[in-house]
């Protein structure tokens, strides 16, 4: 009996065994359940701080791509936007925010520009008086 579970209820009357699919309370049609899972609606500001976290909490999306990520959320919808400069980033928040509770779906603008990160390193050596020997 897969997909099943095993419902004893106690009366007066010796033990009655109820067998109904999972999720499935006495008397409810499956018309109800379908219509009691979508009335269960978190509003976008909830929305939002749950994409929010979830990509904050990724471990391989970097910290400095993390705060570069914006997150806007319009009737379930998520528009992600920002500049990161690991490419591995976009993909990775895109799914952080599709998986999220209450996105019905998303919109992924994140740009990535990995040359901004060369130019910044580059930047640094230079302010420590490094010269790099690769042309």
């Amino acid at each position: 009996m897969a997909g099943r579970r095993r419902n004893v209820r106690a009366t007066n009357d010796p033990v009655t065994v109820e067998y109904y699919w999972w999720g499935s309370p006495d008397g409810w049609t499956d018309l109800e359940l379908y219509d009691y899972n979508n009335n269960f609606m978190l509003d976008d500001n909830e929305i939002a701080d749950i994409v929010k976290d979830n990509i904050f909490d990724d471990p391989y999306i970097s910290l400095s791509d993390t705060n570069n990520v914006q997150v806007d959320v319009s009737d379930g919808i998520v528009r992600l936007s920002g500049t990161v400069r690991n490419p591995r980033s976009k993909p990775l928040a895109y799914m952080d925010a599709f998986w999220s509770s209450g996105v019905i779906d998303v919109v992924n603008n994140i740009q990535v520009n990995p040359r901004q990160r060369r130019l910044q390193t580059q930047e640094r050596q230079k302010q420590r008086g490094v010269t790099s020997m690769a042309h």
